[in-house]
């Protein structure tokens, strides 16, 4: 009985170790296909978040650049306004009125 014990245990150590051996060659391929897949998830959602990122930078920057054009202009008409008003402030004071200096359309500083 004993002789029969020990060939039991060691067919069914041996069957442990083929499976132990069969499970991690078969496991290898599974992994890498694990990684493969993970990697391509995270490069697709790393793009898809890039291109958005990049869609609304480029928002932004024309955003930027309607404000920067519509400052310029506004600067243009405030620049204009300013050198009509003193033309129009000498000429009354040329006329004999006594007239204040238009009030400033910047504030100081």
């Amino acid at each position: 009985m004993n002789g029969w014990a020990l060939g039991t245990g060691l067919v069914v150590a041996v069957a442990s170790l083929i499976t132990a051996v069969v499970l991690l060659i078969k496991s290898r391929p599974e992994a890498r296909k694990l990684k493969v897949d993970g990697t391509t998830a995270l490069l697709n959602a790393t793009t898809a978040t890039s291109a958005e990122l990049a869609d609304q930078v480029t928002e932004l920057q024309a955003e930027t650049r309607r404000l920067w054009q519509a400052q310029h202009a506004q600067e243009v008409r405030v620049s204009a306004h300013l050198r009509w008003d003193r033309q129009v402030v000498e000429t009354l004071r040329d006329m004999g009125a006594d007239i204040a200096d238009p009030p400033p359309l910047y504030e100081a500083g």
